[in-house]
Formats: structure tokens, C-alpha cells, sequence
């Protein structure tokens, strides 16, 4: 038999999958989730990291939706179900990997056509690109909830794109196998009730161990083929309903999230029959529509379920509210792309070595001139950002300096005490500046804070330019804590201090 993969290959990933890891951490699983879906890595971490995920969603669901006592138990039943069912399989995993690598290390393994045999029988697939480690036995039985509350019509809607991509017929009922584990909470809400829940096999990859999970929804019976399914996504589509469009492209739709950052619109989905939903030419996917205004009406068709998918960090869900979501599209590249003080701390230390830690100073005088605020010992300045470019309009604390050290050191000071500084160049200064974000969550602890803010949104609401009373009126609105009457009395007590 011909492999499709190296042998060499196959011993490295076993050492991948065997590799000591550390315990995963919630916000490092919730990461990857929103990356591309998926967990991988070595079995002693993508097992646990899948028991966090199925933790988080649990919680997560039961704090946002209305459900009734036995609606909540039934969805920690499901959790605690599917937590014992990743324990099991994590043991058996890890049993296998172990023997079929000591099998190849010792010389004892076997081969008999696409399977490779450890000496105490264990064996994994290797006729395939992607060598597979069967579980057996590790099965459960649970309920879930209703946790959207949809009329059936509008459900059988999102049931459709389901069908129509990833899901498939076992025994007359849907099930749903993935690798993804917001797929396994995404999917469910829509085929609530009675479930049969399994793990098959494990994929061996190039980046770890992934887990294979399959559920079979026993209380529905499947009503489409997948051909029939497609057909009414795309008859519902003509009409201008999206919903099912949607779940077709959850299930899979290509997500580039590249093109999205870069303002490149394009609603793709993998189907058999393309010529269903678009005029495409490809053989293997569909160009459904292009521009923003595509991704604008699968988040409106979403409704309840975009809040699911929402909580569930759904990577591609997230593709959807960067298209559509102006504020939330700037914050994911604040978060996400190399920032300018980490390209100009870099090349401080390339000619300069180490970064120089300052201290600063400020007198209580200085304090309220021209809306400053101290943060860490550091005299900084409120401002407000896209006042000037009509875009946007947000709150900033910043502080100008000549000096790049002097700027790094600065910056180093904040992030000392909690905050996510940056830097930006602007006419020979080095502009040091803290978000909104941090200015908020200082504000909360320090009335100093507070109070100038208050003064400042205040003066600019009622004598600042036509954007500034803008911005600061919205500002205003969202965030009360500026907007009370000591504030009110605050500026007023101020301003006749000052005249």
C-alpha cells in the first residue's frame, strides 16, 4: 500500500501529540476559538482546553438566556456530560499515542494495510494525509435545552443551512460531527432535546492532537435531503431571507479574515452544486453575493442566534461583526495587529540598547489645567480622538514628549500599573496615550479621575465644537458615571471658580 503520508511524519507528529504542555487557560482557548474555531495542540492540552470551552459556553448561555430550573439543569447535565465524555477519551487517547510511539521508537510496530499496530493492539489510520487514533466506547446521553425560544418557523430556517453544509443523516435523525466547539453549542440550539453524543476518533495534525465529536439529535426526524436542503436555502435566498444562508455558511463558508480587515467582501460557501446559489464557474464553491451590504443582512437574519454565536466567540461570526461593526472592527486591530510602540520599542533597543526608566513628578497646581489627569505618576492630557476626521469618537489620555526614551519609559510606567499604553508619532513628538477602555476602568477606582473627566465631557457637551459636543454627549449617554448631578454641580462650581 501506497502512503499518503511520510513515516518520518508520522513519528513527528506523535512526538507533537506527546509533547508536555501546561495547563490551558480560559482566555488562551478562547483565542483560538475566535482564530479559526478549532483546538489543537499536544492531547494533554486540547482535551482540557475543550472541558474550559464546554465550562465557559455552559455559564455563558445560563447567564444570558431566559431558561426555567429544569432548562438550567438540563444544560449543566450536557456540560457535565460532555465533560466526562472528553475525560474518557483523553485517557484512551493518550494510552494510544503512547503505545504506537513506543512501538516505533522500540522497532515492535506492525503495519497491516492503512494501519499502523502498537504490540498491545493499539493502532491509529495512516492511509490518509491526517493519521486518525479511533476511540471506542466513549459515548453519553443528554438533553439540551431551548435556550432560543424561536417560533418553529423561524428555526427550521437556520435547521436548513445546517443541513444544507455540515450536518448529516444517522439513522433518519440529524447529527453533526466537528472538530469546532462552538459548532457543538451552535448546532444543538437549533436540534434541542435528546442527544446521543460520541467521540470517534482523535485527527492527528501538524499542529497537535484535534478532537473529533459527533452528536446525533434523537428527537428530530431529518427532513431534507442535502440536495433539497440546498435548493430551499436557495429559494429563500431569491425571496431575500438570509437566515438560512446563514447556518449554511457557519457550516462552510470560507473565512478569510484577511480580506474582511482589508475591505474585501466576499460571501463564499463550499457546495456540491454551486450553480444553486450564484452564477460562479467554480466547480467547488459558490460566490454568493460581494460588498458589506451581503454580511449587513446575515447579521440582521441572526437575531437571538447572533447573541449565541456571539457568547460562543464563533470565528466566523466574529467575520461577520467585522464587516458590519465599525467600533468593534478598530478594537479587534488595536488588539490584534503589531502596534506602533512595539515596532519603536524595537528599534530603540536595535540602537540603543535597553529602555530607560524615568521618574516623573506633577504638582497638584497642574492637575486640572486644560483637562489633565495623572495616571501612574504621569501628567497626561484628555483628548478626544476622530474629533478633527469626523470618524469615530472616542476618549484619550495622552502625553507629548520630544524624546523617544523618554516616551518608551513612559509608556513603561503604565503598563507597570495595568494599562495598554501606545505611541504614535505626530509633527516631531512622540505621543504617548492610553484608550478608553483603561481611562474607564481608572475612572472606577480613582475620584480624581472621575471628577476631570466629568469636568471635561461637561465643558465640551456645552462649549466645545459641534463634533466635540457630539462626542461627548454620546460619551455622556453611555457611561452615567460622568453624567450625575455632582458632576453637573462640579462644573458649574468650577467654571465659577474660574471667572
Amino acid at each position: 500500500m501506497e502512503w499518503k503520508i511520510s513515516f518520518d511524519e508520522v513519528r513527528y507528529r506523535l512526538e507533537l501529540a506527546l509533547k508536555p504542555a501546561e495547563p490551558p487557560v480560559l482566555d488562551e482557548v478562547l483565542a483560538a476559538v475566535e482564530k479559526n474555531g478549532r483546538l489543537h495542540g499536544p492531547v494533554d492540552w486540547v482535551f482540557p482546553a475543550w472541558i474550559i470551552y464546554v465550562e465557559y459556553a455552559a455559564q455563558r448561555i445560563a447567564e444570558a438566556f431566559p431558561l426555567a430550573e429544569e432548562e438550567r439543569r438540563q444544560l449543566f447535565h450536557f456540560r457535565d456530560a460532555m465533560k466526562q465524555l472528553l475525560l474518557e477519551a483523553w485517557r484512551q487517547a493518550k494510552a494510544r499515542l503512547t503505545a504506537i510511539y513506543n512501538a516505533i521508537a522500540d522497532g515492535t510496530y506492525r503495519i497491516e494495510r492503512n494501519k499502523l499496530y502498537a504490540p498491545d493492539g493499539a493502532w491509529i489510520y495512516i492511509e490518509r494525509l491526517t493519521p486518525r487514533i479511533p476511540i471506542n466506547g466513549v459515548t453519553a446521553k443528554a438533553h439540551f435545552p431551548d435556550v432560543l425560544k424561536l417560533p418553529r418557523e423561524r428555526l427550521e430556517l437556520f435547521q436548513l443551512g445546517w443541513r444544507a453544509s455540515d450536518e448529516g443523516n444517522c439513522y433518519a435523525r440529524p447529527y453533526m460531527g466537528t472538530t469546532q466547539p462552538w459548532q457543538v453549542f451552535a448546532w444543538t440550539a437549533t436540534r434541542y432535546g435528546e442527544l446521543y453524543a460520541y467521540i470517534p476518533l482523535a485527527n492527528l495534525t501538524r499542529e497537535g492532537v484535534s478532537v473529533v465529536i459527533n452528536i446525533r439529535a434523537k428527537d428530530w426526524k431529518q427532513r431534507w435531503s442535502k440536495a433539497e436542503a440546498t435548493d430551499l436555502v436557495a429559494s429563500h435566498l431569491r425571496r431575500g431571507e438570509w437566515a438560512p444562508l446563514l447556518t449554511m455558511w457557519l457550516g462552510d463558508g470560507e473565512a478569510k479574515r484577511s480580506m474582511v480587515l482589508h475591505g474585501m467582501y466576499r460571501l463564499v460557501i463550499a457546495a456540491k452544486e454551486p450553480w444553486k446559489l450564484s452564477n460562479s464557474t467554480s466547480m467547488y464553491e459558490a460566490l454568493v453575493a460581494r460588498g458589506r451590504e451581503a454580511f449587513v443582512k446575515l447579521r440582521e437574519s441572526a437575531g437571538a442566534y447572533g447573541e449565541l454565536l456571539d457568547l460562543l466567540r464563533a470565528h466566523k461570526w466574529i467575520d461577520v461583526k467585522l464587516a458590519t461593526d465599525d467600533g468593534f472592527r478598530a478594537a479587534f486591530k488595536l488588539n490584534t495587529e503589531k502596534r506602533s510602540i512595539d515596532v519603536l520599542r524595537e528599534a530603540y533597543r536595535r540602537n540603543y540598547g535597553e529602555v530607560p526608566t524615568e521618574q516623573f513628578s506633577h504638582t497638584e497646581a497642574e492637575r486640572w489645567r486644560n483637562g489633565a489627569v495623572v495616571v501612574a505618576g504621569v501628567e497626561m492630557f484628555l483628548y478626544f480622538f476622530g474629533a478633527k476626521s469626523g470618524r469615530g469618537g472616542s476618549l484619550k489620555a495622552e502625553r507629548y514628549v520630544r524624546d523617544l526614551g523618554m516616551a518608551l519609559a513612559i509608556a513603561g510606567r503604565l503598563e507597570s500599573a495595568g494599562f495598554r499604553p501606545n505611541i504614535v508619532r505626530s509633527h516631531g513628538y512622540y505621543v504617548v496615550y492610553i484608550a478608553t477602555t483603561d481611562l474607564l476602568r481608572l475612572a472606577e477606582k480613582d475620584e480624581a479621575v472621575r471628577r476631570a473627566i466629568a469636568l471635561y465631557l461637561a465643558e465640551k457637551a456645552k462649549n466645545g465644537t459641534p463634533r466635540q459636543r457630539e462626542i461627548a454627549e454620546k460619551i455622556l449617554r453611555r457611561h452615567p458615571l460622568f453624567s450625575s448631578q455632582p458632576s453637573r454641580r462640579l462644573l458649574e462650581a468650577d467654571i465659577a471658580v474660574r471667572s
